[in-house]
């Protein structure tokens, strides 16, 4: 039966595997959808789709597979190890509210960091979705950014609400399909057209919290640096990247400290230092409010690859 042979197909492409848990990778294909209906050979349409919960160690990799991954992070963090259009090897977090398109048919790796990892994975044919994902890969990544009640996870959500299996409702998932697509490379290009418009103030105060994160801050400071209102820096320092500024070094700050975890034996409260923040407690306060997990456990419980 066409439903049961995606199912071959992606445990004949697996290279190695690590599940140890109440998980197995034949759950992945507990909702699978026909593929024989005429408009799949033109239209994106959906092979598979599970809600996914697994837990450290968790690991698959696998190549030659002909569909297409997406994958939506809700809860706690997953790694994608993955080859580029350049045969380049990359990796990438998957955060929750992200969603990640990855082309199956090169070499990539899925991983669990740590504790527990809950998200959505659908497999989706080739058919127009190669064509749009050659065109959001020349944004230079492959995970974006799907926050909720933005438009691009509306249509996420109306797509995962189609269940029936039949040729009606195979279309209308291949709508929401085209839909999310389109919706996601139109914001890609809008971010990216805005990007040249961003006042030179704003793109040096980022500028600043990425590459001099362990200096201090402060609104009042920066903004009689630059000689503009506080409010109006905030407002448009979110505007152009999406969060307040402090937010915004906050998780530049939290996205050094776990290299440092994971890359250097310093003791947690010089790392929190060499990311800006004096006080100890307060550093391990926001790093566990940001990952889940306090520094102490997040070194002992991360696999370093």
């Amino acid at each position: 039966m066409a439903t049961s042979s995606f199912a071959f197909e992606f445990f004949a492409s697996l290279i190695s595997s690590e599940t140890g848990n109440y998980f197995s990778l034949s759950d992945y294909f507990e909702n699978t959808y026909d593929r024989t209906y005429d408009f799949c050979e033109n239209l994106p349409h959906l092979l598979c789709r599970r809600n996914v919960s697994v837990t450290f160690p968790f690991s698959y990799r696998a190549v030659s597979l002909n569909a297409l991954c997406l994958l939506y992070t809700q809860k706690g963090t997953g790694r994608l190890h993955y080859y580029d259009r350049s045969d380049t090897p990359v990796s990438y977090e998957l955060a929750p509210d992200s969603l990640a398109f990855i082309d199956c048919r090169r070499e990539h790796e899925l991983v669990c960091l740590h504790g527990i990892w809950e998200y959505t994975i659908c497999f989706v044919g080739l058919p127009v979705s190669s064509y749009y994902y050659q065109k959001l890969e020349a944004f230079s990544s492959c995970i974006f950014p799907m926050k909720k009640y933005s438009d691009s996870f509306s249509i996420w959500e109306r797509f995962l609400k189609i269940e029936k299996d039949d040729e009606i409702h195979g279309l209308m998932r291949a709508c929401e399909l085209t839909a999310l697509y389109t919706q996601l490379y139109l914001t890609c290009s809008v971010n990216q057209h805005d990007s040249y418009h961003i006042p030179s103030y704003i793109v040096d105060i980022k500028k600043s919290f990425d590459t001099a994160y362990g200096e201090q801050y402060s609104l009042e400071e920066l903004a009689a640096k630059y000689k503009v209102n506080k409010y109006t820096l905030g407002r448009q320092f979110s505007k152009y990247y999406g969060d307040t500024p402090l937010h915004y070094l906050n998780k530049v700050r939290i996205a050094k400290a776990k290299e440092l975890l994971l890359y250097s034996d310093e003791k947690i409260g010089v790392i929190g230092q060499m990311v800006g923040i004096e006080n100890l407690n307060h550093f391990i306060r926001l790093f566990k409010e940001k990952t889940g997990l306090s520094p102490s456990a997040y070194r002992r419980e991360t696999p370093v690859s």
